[in-house]
C-alpha cells in the first residue's frame, strides 16, 4: 500500500475509508497473481493511491513506480495511444463508467500489449470528484485472435479459387464468393448436407473414399459432378483437405475447386498487381538520412517481381540511430508479405532505443506468433541490426545468421560484424551474442544481403573476403556514390541469383 494513500486516509474523518483500505489490501492479494490490474487515484493530483501488485506482470513495473511517478501512464503507453491513456485523467462530473482499449509497452520485455481499461469516479456530496478507480485487463490474445479471424475472413472472401467448408459430418458451413460466382449457391446452402450440391449417384461411400484418401496422403483429389443452382451440371477437379483441432481430430473439411484458365487478360492483371506490390515494397524502404554525425543510404534490386530483402533506419534521439537490414528465406509474395509485417513492427521497437538483443528477441517472438503457431510453416529470415551512438562514437550490433557487415576505419583497418545468433524465426528461443565497436570520425559502415556474395566461384567465406577487398578502395566515397558504384559493379554480372541490397553509413 502506498504511503500517499495512508497519508490521505489520516485526513479523513469517515471510518469507511479505513474499511476501504482493508478491502484494497484484500484485492491486492486477489489480483496479485493475475494479469488484471486494479488501481485507485486522485485525478486532480494525478496521483496513484493504490495499485495491485499484478501491475508488475502487465506493465513490467513494480507498484512503487506508479506511486512515485505521476506521468507513468504516459510512459508505459504505446506512442500512438498515449492520448487515449491520458483521457482517464480528464474526468467529467458524472460517475458513469468509461471503457476504452489501447496499447501499452511492457517495460521489462518490450512486448506490446492491448489492454481494456474500465474507469469510474467517486463523487463527494457536493458532486465534486474525490477519487477515480480503474480495472485493467490484458486482451492481447483476444485482440490477436480477432485480428487473425478478420484477416482470415477477408482472405477467404477475396481469394479467387472457389471453396467451401463443411464440418466433420459434411454439413456445409461456409462458401466463398468465388464459389457463388461458379455455382450460383450462396448463404442459403449453409447448414445443408453436402450431397445437396453434387449430381449423380453419391452416397455414404463417397465420404468414405474421401476419408480414406485423407488418411493415406493427407488430402483427397478427384473429379466430382457438382450441380449449379440453375440445375445444370459441371464436372470439376476437386481437392479435399482436413482441418484439425489442436487435439488432433478433424473438425472441418476444406473443398477446393480447380478453375478454368482465365486467359490473357487475367494473367496481365496479375502482372500489373505484382508490379504495384513491388512499387509498394520499394516505397517502404527508408529514404537517405544525413546529419552532422551520420549519413545513411541504401539500395535494393530484387531478383524477381517481389523479393525478401528490406532495410530501414530510425533516429532514436539526438545521438543514437538504429539501422536494420533483413533477408527472408525465399522470394515472391510470401517473402514480401513477411517483410511488410516486420517493417510495421520495427518502428515501435527501434524507436524505443532497446539494444540489439531485445530487438531480435521481439522479432523472433513476432515470427513464431504469426507464422509458426500451426507448426506447418518454416518462414524465417536473417538480419543485422546496428545501434549507432554518434556522441560516444560506438556501434552495438548483432547478426542473426546474416553475412558479416564491415566497419572500415579511416586508417584502413576493417572489422567484421560477425557476432549474433541463429536466423530469426527458426528457433523458439534465441541465444544472442552482441558486439560493440568504437569508430573514428570518417569510418564507413557497410551492411549487405547474401545476394552480394552468392554465385561466386569460391566458398562463401572467400566471397566475403573478395567483396570486402573490392570495397576497400572506394570507402572514401560518400554513401550515395559508394552505393552507385556497387549497383554498377553488380549490373555487369548479369541477372542476379538472389535479391541484392546494401546499406552504407558514413560515420562523421
Amino acid at each position: 500500500m502506498s504511503n500517499g494513500f495512508l497519508e490521505y486516509l489520516r485526513h479523513q474523518e469517515d471510518f469507511t475509508w479505513r474499511e476501504l483500505l482493508g478491502s484494497l489490501e484484500k484485492m491486492n492479494m486477489l489480483f496479485g497473481p493475475r494479469d488484471d490490474v486494479y488501481w485507485l487515484a486522485m485525478p486532480d493530483k494525478r496521483k496513484i493511491l493504490f495499485i495491485s501488485s499484478s501491475c508488475e506482470q502487465l506493465y513490467g513495473l513494480p507498484p512503487a513506480t506508479f506511486y512515485h511517478d505521476g506521468d507513468v501512464w504516459s510512459k508505459v503507453s504505446h506512442p500512438d495511444d498515449r492520448a487515449k491513456a491520458e483521457e482517464k485523467w480528464v474526468a467529467s462530473s458524472n460517475a458513469e463508467a468509461n471503457t476504452q482499449t489501447y496499447r501499452i509497452i511492457n517495460q521489462r520485455d518490450g512486448s506490446v500489449r492491448w489492454v481494456l481499461e474500465r474507469t469510474s469516479l467517486v463523487l463527494g456530496q457536493a458532486g465534486d470528484i474525490k477519487l477515480m478507480s480503474g480495472f485493467v485487463t490484458d486482451i492481447t490474445e483476444e485482440k490477436r485472435n480477432g485480428d487473425q479471424l478478420r484477416l482470415a475472413e477477408q482472405v477467404y472472401a477475396a481469394i479467387e479459387q472457389a471453396m467451401l467448408v463443411t464440418d466433420a459430418e459434411f454439413a456445409i458451413r461456409f462458401v466463398n464468393p468465388a464459389f457463388t460466382n461458379i455455382t450460383g449457391h450462396s448463404a442459403e446452402v449453409i447448414g445443408q448436407p453436402l450431397q445437396t450440391l453434387y449430381a449423380g449417384y453419391y452416397d455414404a461411400w463417397f465420404y468414405e473414399v474421401v476419408k480414406t484418401g485423407i488418411e493415406e496422403s493427407g488430402e483427397w483429389r478427384g473429379r466430382v459432378r457438382w450441380r449449379r443452382k440453375n440445375g445444370s451440371v459441371h464436372v470439376r477437379p476437386t481437392t479435399v483437405r482436413p482441418v484439425h483441432a489442436p487435439e488432433g481430430e478433424i473438425v472441418f473439411y476444406l473443398f477446393l475447386f480447380s478453375g478454368p484458365f482465365r486467359g490473357t487478360a487475367y494473367v496481365e492483371a496479375m502482372k500489373d498487381d505484382l508490379k504495384l506490390a513491388r512499387e509498394v515494397q520499394k516505397r517502404v524502404l527508408s529514404k537517405p538520412l544525413s546529419t552532422n554525425g551520420i549519413g545513411i543510404a541504401g539500395t535494393y534490386i530484387p531478383s524477381q517481381e517481389l523479393g525478401g530483402d528490406m532495410y530501414a533506419w530510425y533516429p532514436i534521439d539526438q545521438q543514437r540511430y538504429g539501422i536494420f537490414l533483413m533477408d527472408v528465406m525465399g522470394h515472391g509474395a510470401a517473402a514480401s508479405l513477411i517483410c511488410m509485417s516486420v517493417r510495421s513492427l520495427l518502428n515501435g521497437i527501434i524507436r524505443k532505443g532497446i539494444v540489439p538483443k531485445e530487438v531480435f528477441r521481439e522479432l523472433n517472438r513476432h515470427m513464431h506468433q504469426l507464422y509458426h503457431e500451426n507448426g506447418g510453416m518454416t518462414y524465417y529470415f536473417t538480419a543485422v541490426y546496428v545501434l549507432v551512438d554518434v556522441k560516444k562514437r560506438t556501434i552495438e550490433y548483432a547478426s542473426a545468421g546474416h553475412p558479416p557487415g564491415f566497419l572500415f576505419q579511416p586508417d584502413g583497418t576493417v572489422a567484421e560484424l560477425d557476432r549474433g545468433c541463429a536466423p530469426i524465426g527458426l528457433l523458439p528461443r534465441l541465444f544472442i551474442d552482441s558486439g560493440r565497436l568504437h569508430y573514428e570520425p570518417g569510418a564507413t559502415l557497410v551492411l549487405y544481403s547474401d545476394g552480394v556474395i552468392e554465385g561466386g566461384a569460391g566458398s562463401i567465406r572467400q566471397n566475403i573476403g573478395e567483396f570486402r577487398d573490392a570495397l576497400a578502395p572506394y570507402v572514401s566515397l560518400d554513401e550515395r556514390a559508394l552505393l552507385a558504384h556497387l549497383r554498377r559493379h553488380f549490373a555487369q554480372k548479369g541477372p542476379l541469383p538472389d535479391d541484392f541490397s546494401a546499406v552504407v553509413a558514413k560515420l562523421r
